[in-house]
């Protein structure tokens, strides 16, 4: 069975649009966030890393706390994922895609992460992926899924599995 829901039940979730065009983040909510920056070199080209990282439907395959993934349109997704045997979900925005070389998104949600990949061609079959990631969640559980992330990441990419 799919989980139905549309972008206007998720409204009293949504954070405020800044005149950017991003959400503003009251000052409670900036102090809470945490960073998290972590590299791991694929043998995969550049083009099959950023390909695959721009499929969301996909991040179930490779982030175990995702359950579902649900298109909205080319930029949104409903994302449905288990925390603290908890089902929580939030509705994700891509909000840059430069080919080959960055994918940027934020969430609705302080339990998804915002964050930015950057990938670095490091010859024809290998490349390097740096994930920084800015959420509200206790950094070392933060550190911790971002090298989950990662490392579940590469054996999929590498070896099909994850």
């Amino acid at each position: 069975m799919r989980l139905v829901c549309s972008l206007s039940n998720m409204e009293s979730d949504a954070p405020k649009i800044g005149p950017s065009g991003r959400p503003r983040r009251d000052q409670k909510e900036t102090e809470l966030a945490h960073s998290e920056a972590k590299s791991i070199i694929l043998e995969v080209p550049v083009r099959d890393a950023y390909a695959c990282c721009c499929q969301i439907e996909e991040l179930p395959r490779f982030i175990r706390s995702l359950r579902d993934v649900q298109k909205i349109d080319d930029t949104h997704f409903l994302l449905t994922s288990m925390i603290d045997d908890e089902q929580r979900r939030t509705v994700l925005q891509i909000i840059l895609r430069v080919p080959e070389r960055r994918l940027v998104w934020q969430a609705v949600s302080d339990y998804f992460p915002r964050g930015v990949i950057v990938f670095e061609p490091l010859s024809d079959r290998k490349t390097e992926i740096t994930v920084k990631l800015r959420s509200n969640i206790e950094p070392a559980a933060l550190a911790q899924a971002t090298t989950d992330y990662l490392t579940s990441f590469k054996q999929f990419m590498e070896q099909g599995t994850a």
